[in-house]
């Protein structure tokens, strides 16, 4: 019986399982043997269980640390010389980077970057020439790269990381595309989102921004911080609910930290094992980055009739419709966040129509299946050269 051909998924963290649901899950109704590669951590082990997958866990550092990066690339090589994969799609920076520069002892085996942001966009000095060399590496030494993001793409070419002529962006961009059938504002969600909102004491009258992802000072959390804190000056019925998990790397400030600890009507929740009923729970949602390949939270909240704001950077604004959808704000800009705020809790009627056409949008070109039926294609035609 002929072996079917094995395609490894790399991610860096567990918290990058949303990235690659229902990848392994489609590529195993085509055929393919599918082995997910990732850091530990809860939500890869409950991805991996609900996709019946193998998962394989090595280390990875999310900073630099040659000592940890020398370890992490031997278990790369080590792991790649016992699977012998058909085919690999790395993503993430520090995955990419090492499963890139691997192929130099496995030239033959085909590799795909997966470019789902810029690290070093946000980065200073020494650090920023590192990254960007690490980042420009993984382009050049993989097989092909997946931009996740038309502007993206755009800005890669632009900053002399992605070769003119290289790399391929899926339908109108994502990573992984969103499930429409999970993120809908139908009657069991709402129900979800009234049962949220309830537990933390918010009422049906009161108006809740939302942001779910890392609590960092790269995804805008300060500044959306500041502009709602104007807002609320003015709204006694405004709450923020902040989900995701606080990280030690490129933290927010102490003083806003404690601000939003000591705040009662801000809800720092952490992760959620379910974000559907978090965006359910929400009127408004702030994606504010800095720096951003796409942004698929944005695109779940647009699919559960939320209107959208954005920071008006590559990637990000990919997802958002300029007021049709949501809106596009300059980046770390306090003051235009505080306005496009302040439009959206004045105008409910607005509000609600973008929601409603974003979940429209956020349907017809976004569905996971573009995006997955994309990645089949490339993987098939690469493990056939």
């Amino acid at each position: 019986m002929k072996r079917k051909n094995k395609i490894v998924i790399a991610i860096s963290d567990s918290f990058c399982a949303n990235f690659i649901r229902g990848q392994a899950t489609f590529l195993k109704s085509k055929g393919y043997e599918v082995v997910i590669v990732s850091a530990p951590g809860t939500e890869v082990e409950k991805l991996a269980l609900d996709e019946k997958v193998r998962l394989e866990i090595i280390e990875f550092s999310r900073e630099i640390s040659i000592l940890k990066d020398l370890k992490s690339l031997y278990a790369v090589i080590k792991f790649l010389k016992k699977e012998k994969p058909d085919l690999v799609n790395a993503g993430n920076p520090k995955t990419g980077f090492l499963f890139m520069l691997s192929r130099f002892l496995f030239p033959k085996t085909p590799m795909v970057f997966t470019l789902r942001g810029l690290r070093s966009d946000t980065l200073k000095g020494l650090k920023k020439k590192i990254v960007r060399i690490t980042e420009k590496i993984s382009c050049s030494f993989s097989s092909e790269v997946i931009v996740i993001s038309p502007t993206l793409r755009e800005h890669a070419i632009k900053t002399g990381i992605l070769k003119e002529g290289k790399g391929v962006v899926f339908g109108k961009g994502s990573s992984n595309g969103v499930d429409v059938d999970k993120f809908i504002l139908n009657e069991e969600n709402k129900h979800l989102g009234n049962n949220l909102r309830h537990s933390l004491g918010i009422s049906e009258e009161d108006i809740v921004i939302g942001h779910v992802g890392r609590i960092t000072k790269d995804k805008g959390v300060e500044e959306l911080y500041k502009a709602f804190k104007v807002c609320a000056s003015l709204n006694d019925k405004l709450k923020l609910i902040l989900v995701g998990p606080v990280e030690d790397g490129d933290p927010i400030s102490n003083e806003v930290r404690e601000s939003i600890l000591n705040d009662s009507s801000v809800f720092l929740l952490g992760k959620k094992a379910n974000v559907a009923e978090v965006y359910a729970a929400y009127n408004i949602f702030v994606l504010f980055s800095y720096r951003e390949g796409f942004g698929n939270v944005a695109l779940e909240a647009a699919a559960m009739s939320k209107p959208v704001i954005v920071s008006d950077i590559p990637g990000a604004k990919d997802t958002v419709e300029h007021m049709s959808s949501g809106m596009h704000v300059a980046s770390k800009n306090v003051e235009e966040l505080t306005k496009a705020l302040q439009f959206y809790i004045d105008n409910s009627e607005i509000r609600i129509k973008h929601g409603e056409y974003g979940a429209v949008r956020a349907r017809e070109y976004f569905s996971s299946e573009v995006i997955w039926n994309g990645q089949y294609e490339l993987y098939k035609n690469l493990i056939s050269e």
